[in-house]
């Protein structure tokens, strides 16, 4: 009995002696707020519910970003909301952190990671109680948290709102939350709450770490010489899409160029832009230059200096440039009969391009949009040789023992506890992590059902989208017009004249690359490459033509169109990239012999450090159904419905 006495006695011990331990450590607690975008009819959250890494597979991944940036998280956190109420947009509204010691709560160094438009004033000395003044609202925000032996936290949340800001904490505020928590360390806790036809997110979030530990700043731009711009020693042409050619569309670009100490570019700003395209074409080519190096006192020096291009309409000559190839998958493929596929595709093409049209039928739109944080810019860098893969809106660095060279990199206006860099020296080890450029709190969820009709007569193309549906609610306005360039450019029903009409067709270099099993049907898959490098916004395409009938099934087009994505233009022209831009049309429905399109895909996404990665900007589905046809006509031949 004795023995079992003493054991009872050592397991207590212990138990009391590990509660001092994990009393004593050091835990930053983390509300982070968020509110869903105002819905006439909120269905999705009819009461309070708490959300937890295990009770939703959605917000598994949030505890491996709980050790990244705030950033990341942040946009994990809202990725996940959208996809579980399927709202149309979050709001990121402020971040509120204490340090707690085990008894008391202390502030937390902030280093400029609150919003611009939010302060911060204390209600009481003991700190447990403080109000966020916001831009249209003031949060009382109040936690009292308790340490449990099993190495969680009891917490207390009491979150309320009031649209005046009170200059202290009186007045009469309504509670948004109020609600017991158990937290286990590193396990986010997300709280949603409907508030009015609004919806209110809470994460709250527990970590251990040293509350004296500091950011390291981001290492700033070199300074850099400007001189007059030396004489260009390798040139590739921009490339100048006919149809802007033909509109007169075109002019001066002015650049401001940074080129290394072998005269090898390094970033391109735009300082006097024309079209869109022609300034992400311009920036494009000349990325690729190679000026004279610059000496100065002797020895060459990275130099920035002012530089223009101009694009002349009836001067323009395009030239042929290599290109990558899409691989062909089988020696067996019968390169012989390529001739007669394009001169049969051809046909089909002028059938629809010929073809009266009149029908309606119902498009269903999904769309989700990243936006590049705010004043991104370039600068030098000192980075290692190896480089990791990105994740969503970041670019990553592994640190590397190995000598690190000059590269470019971001600077400015980017997530404050990303580190950048921590220069010690040419032979020291570097200290970089992620660097984030898409804004989470811009991330935009949009969602259609429209009456699409196309009216073709006489060569001219009418098109429309009328709303019956926008994010979930009806619309009553049958005049109410989707007018939005960006699906209209993508033209699912005429992609194909695009690649294989007979007056393009001199314009490409073609193969059959391969034999598929499409909606049932055998292919041949056409690899088409513009012979200018960029023929109209293309710089690749695949194209599925049925063995038998040469209907086309399905294509693939890859390059940015000339007009409806100038925010992606933009963009790339910014950071010095070349986008991936994807769209992809199938079709299966027929009428005369003509095949309309069953879903458009498009992809766009922004190349990370790391090749096998890439940053989403852009994504787009859409889907046809319940075709009516009024009228088809091709060969002279009318069918009426």
């Amino acid at each position: 009995m004795s023995k079992r006495i003493k054991i009872l006695g050592l397991t207590i011990v212990l138990v009391l002696a590990a509660g001092v331990l994990w009393a004593a450590e050091n835990i930053l607690i983390r509300v982070h707020v968020f509110r869903g975008t105002r819905m006439e009819d909120f269905q999705e959250l009819k009461q309070i519910e708490v959300l937890t890494t295990s009770s939703r597979p959605e917000l598994a991944s949030l505890k491996e970003k709980t050790a990244g940036s705030e950033g990341q998280l942040t946009a994990a956190v809202i990725d996940a909301l959208l996809d579980i109420y399927d709202l149309p947009a979050i709001d990121d509204l402020f971040v509120h952190e204490k340090w707690w010691d085990g008894k008391n709560l202390h502030d937390k160094q902030w280093d400029g990671r609150i919003r611009p438009q939010e302060q911060l004033a204390f209600k009481s000395s003991s700190r447990l109680e403080e109000v966020v003044l916001g831009k249209e609202a003031s949060y009382r925000i109040k936690f009292s948290p308790q340490t449990l032996p099993s190495r969680q936290i009891a917490f207390r949340l009491v979150v309320s709102k009031t649209i005046k800001k009170p200059e202290d904490a009186g007045g009469d505020m309504e509670t948004i939350v109020d609600r017991e928590l158990v937290l286990d360390l590193g396990d986010p806790v997300i709280i949603a709450v409907p508030v009015k036809g609004q919806a209110y997110f809470m994460m709250v979030l527990a970590t251990t770490g040293n509350p004296s530990a500091k950011t390291p700043e981001p290492e700033k731009a070199r300074n850099i010489e400007i001189v007059a711009a030396p004489k260009a020693v390798v040139r590739v042409q921009p490339s100048y899409p006919e149809e802007l050619r033909q509109r007169r569309i075109g002019g001066e670009i002015g650049l401001r160029i940074l080129i290394d100490e072998k005269g090898a570019v390094q970033a391109i700003a735009v300082v006097n832009p024309t079209h869109p395209y022609l300034n992400y074409s311009a920036v494009q080519a000349i990325r690729r230059w190679t000026f004279e190096p610059v000496l100065i006192k002797g020895k060459p020096v990275p130099v920035m200096f002012l530089y223009s291009y101009n694009f002349y309409p009836s001067l323009y000559m395009p030239t042929s440039i290599p290109r990558a190839s899409f691989p062909v998958r089988s020696d067996s493929i019968p390169q012989e009969v390529l001739p007669v596929i394009l001169e049969r595709s051809g046909e089909y093409c002028q059938k629809l391009a010929g073809a009266v049209l009149d029908f309606v039928c119902e498009e269903t739109i999904k769309e989700t949009r990243y936006s590049l944080l705010k004043n991104m810019q370039w600068g030098f860098l000192a980075v290692g040789p190896r480089l990791t893969k990105t994740d969503q809106g970041m670019f990553y660095v592994i640190p590397d023992n190995a000598k690190p060279s000059v590269a470019m990199g971001f600077f400015g206006a980017m997530d404050s506890k990303s580190d950048l860099i921590e220069d010690r020296g040419r032979n020291a080890p570097l200290s970089v992590t992620a660097v984030q450029i898409m804004d989470p709190k811009q991330t935009r969820r949009n969602n259609f059902i429209c009456d699409y009709q196309i009216i073709k007569k006489a060569g001219a193309v009418e098109e429309r989208r009328i709303i019956l549906k926008e994010n979930g609610r009806k619309n009553t306005d049958r005049n109410k017009i989707l007018d939005e360039e960006r699906f209209s450019a993508l033209s699912s029903l005429f992609a194909p004249l695009r690649v294989l009409a007979r007056d393009r067709q001199p314009r490409f270099d073609y193969r059959i690359i391969d034999e598929e099993k499409v909606n049932g049907k055998i292919a041949l898959v056409l690899e088409a490459l513009p012979k200018s490098g960029d023929e109209d916004g293309i710089w690749s395409a695949r194209v599925w033509i049925d063995k038998q009938s040469h209907q086309i099934l399905k294509d693939e087009i890859t390059g940015v169109p000339v007009e409806g994505y100038e925010d992606v233009l933009n963009d790339c022209a910014t950071l010095n990239i070349k986008p991936d831009f994807v769209s992809t049309h199938e079709y299966r429905m027929e009428k005369n012999g003509v095949l309309f399109p069953s879903r458009s895909k498009i992809h766009v996404a922004y190349p990370g450090i790391d090749p096998r990665s890439a940053i989403p900007k852009d994504a787009i589905n859409l889907t046809y159904d319940k075709y009516k046809f009024f009228t088809v006509e091709t060969e002279s031949q009318v069918i009426k419905k």
